[in-house]
């Protein structure tokens, strides 16, 4: 309700300029994530490109504010920081850093900042991290597969799971603070251990498999103090947005929507 829907490519640059006209703000949230895909012009086409493409087209639109979806994997992740923030260094994507999306990512945001500076667009980026959600095609369905064993390694170390929908308020709250133009926000998700994201799992499923704890060192530690401060992130428990994330596949099915 409310909703009027554009269809642009985005390696045509005209289209979505039109797409774009009228808007007083967008989120870049195209981008292809698969873990089925790990080609490097493919990444390349679409995560550095297609941003290329997006921020010119907000600059004809006269597009003034946008929200840059990036991610947790910009960062560097050996040598290992004792906890990662809005500091901790980058890769370097020409490089081609921690393979092809990864890399591409990070091109991807050095680039919107740069086009945005051009235009004189506002931007704020967030980087999160092993989202889930409901109709994932990437981190669930290995999950579930993993979940049907009578016993299920799970890893003690960190590892900074969010739900979509954190994200999502993560967006708006970018959008409400003038003041978070021009910054980057890690918005990576709970610090709590893999086996804490299998047992809420199995809890809110009802499901009897056994769990074998794996104690395989700290893992990834994060601090996202910082966005929670200034643009209201916050992180609901691994019970609640798994409970709600199932609850919206299942609403899903039951109305034929696939």
């Amino acid at each position: 309700e409310g909703v009027e829907f554009a269809t642009a490519d985005l390696e045509d640059r005209a289209a979505l300029t039109e797409a774009l006209r009228g808007c007083d703000a967008i989120i870049a949230n195209a981008a292809l994530y698969s873990n089925a895909n790990k080609n490097w012009d493919d990444n390349f086409r679409a995560n550095k490109v297609g941003t290329e493409n997006v921020y010119e087209a907000a600059g004809s639109a006269g597009v003034r504010r946008v929200i840059h979806i990036s991610t947790f994997g910009v960062y560097r992740w050996f040598p290992r920081p004792a906890t990662f923030n809005e500091e901790t260094p980058v890769i370097d994507g020409n490089r081609r850093q921690g393979g092809a999306y990864r890399a591409t990512k990070q091109l991807s945001e050095a680039l919107a900042f740069e086009l945005s500076a051009k235009h004189g667009i506002q931007i704020t980026a967030l980087r999160p991290a092993g989202i889930y959600g409901a109709r994932d095609q990437n981190l669930l369905p290995s999950i579930r597969k993993l979940m049907r064993l009578p016993i299920i390694p799970a890893p003690r170390l960190h590892f900074p799971f969010v739900y979509a929908g954190d994200v999502a308020n993560a967006v708006v709250g970018a959008l409400r603070n003038d003041a978070a133009a021009g910054k980057a926000y890690l918005i990576a998700g709970r610090d709590e251990s893999i086996e804490a994201f299998l047992r809420a799992w199995r809890s809110v499923t009802n499901g009897r498999a056994k769990l074998l704890p794996l104690p395989l060192g700290s893992g990834f530690r994060v601090d996202t103090s910082l966005a929670e401060r200034e643009i209201a992130f916050s992180n609901r428990t691994y019970e609640a947005g798994l409970k709600e994330t199932f609850d919206d596949e299942a609403a899903y099915l039951a109305a034929g929507v696939q």
